[in-house]
């Protein structure tokens, strides 16, 4: 995997910061947290199978 610019560090921060202001309570930021991670770890398992 290539390393991010801190430009794209910076637009996942706000995006994820985005997303979690529209919820009102912090079981919905635990539950849309779980969705990213959720999420991530798919992006993990495609790029460890890339690098095989």
């Amino acid at each position: 995997m290539d390393n991010m610019t801190d430009k794209q560090l910076q637009f996942i921060a706000w995006l994820i910061t985005t997303a979690t202001d529209k919820c009102e309570t912090i079981e919905e930021v635990r539950e849309m947290n779980n969705e990213i991670r959720k999420h991530s770890a798919g992006l993990l398992k495609e790029n460890t199978k890339e690098n095989e």
